[in-house]
């Protein structure tokens, strides 16, 4: 991270020890002159609440899902490069999976982009650190040439953030839940496919203010139908 310039290190829900100093002590030895950028690290308690405030998450993994927009590591740095230019504040993540399982379909699920790098099909995983270089190589490399978007006209609202999105998801559950939707299916893939679609769709906040106002009318109707 240090030898691209990026700073800002958020962990997930990250795996405890016995000993509390262990996760530093062993991070330092690999982290030679870049202990600043552990010291300074955020822990979340949730995959939601580390992505809460992105506007825009592009993951990574060697086995995307087949729901994903899948680009190359440079398309997935110019779109986050474009991105961040043309929607000031907005906040991108580059999301990760942990080293042995990589990043799973229901984390995929909350991407709005995934980056898969065109390995060898015969051994296409590489480690952690490595496809972390990579795509944050791609990413300086894209700051560095990007020329200054122009801001959105018209002053329109920059993109949902994360957690904006969830609330709307959450309350599609709800909505769902009333119309006795999930019966004889999965809820649980039911809504992680909900989730891929919802943030690959790439939402604008008045899409999603729409999306929210029929959810609403949904399950206030539902909840005027008679017991049955």
């Amino acid at each position: 991270m240090k030898n691209m310039g990026f700073s800002r290190l958020v962990l997930a829900d990250p795996i405890g020890y016995d000993d509390p100093s262990y996760f530093d002590t062993e991070a330092r030895r690999f982290a030679w002159d870049a202990a600043d950028i552990l010291d300074a690290r955020h822990e979340a308690a949730t995959l939601s609440e580390a992505l809460a405030g992105c506007t825009l998450v592009a993951g990574t993994s060697s086995r995307p899902s087949d729901v994903a927009r899948v680009m190359p590591p440079e398309e997935i740095a110019t779109a986050i490069a474009s991105h961040l230019a043309a929607l000031p504040p907005g906040r991108a993540a580059l999301l990760c999976g942990q080293e042995d399982i990589g990043l799973t379909h229901e984390a995929q699920a909350r991407c709005q982009l995934i980056g898969s790098v065109a390995s060898a099909p015969a051994y296409p995983s590489l480690n952690l650190a490595q496809a972390a270089l990579l795509f944050l190589y791609e990413m300086r490399r894209a700051f560095l040439s990007a020329a200054p978007a122009a801001p959105e006209s018209g002053g329109a609202a920059g993109p949902p953030t994360h957690a904006e999105i969830e609330s709307c998801l959450s309350r599609a559950e709800e909505a769902l839940e009333a119309l006795d939707f999930f019966q004889g299916t999965s809820r649980q893939h039911m809504m992680r496919d909900l989730r891929a679609l919802c943030h690959r769709a790439l939402l604008t906040s008045r899409e999603l203010a729409i999306a929210e106002g029929v959810i609403h009318r949904i399950l206030w109707l539902a909840r005027q139908r008679p017991p049955s």
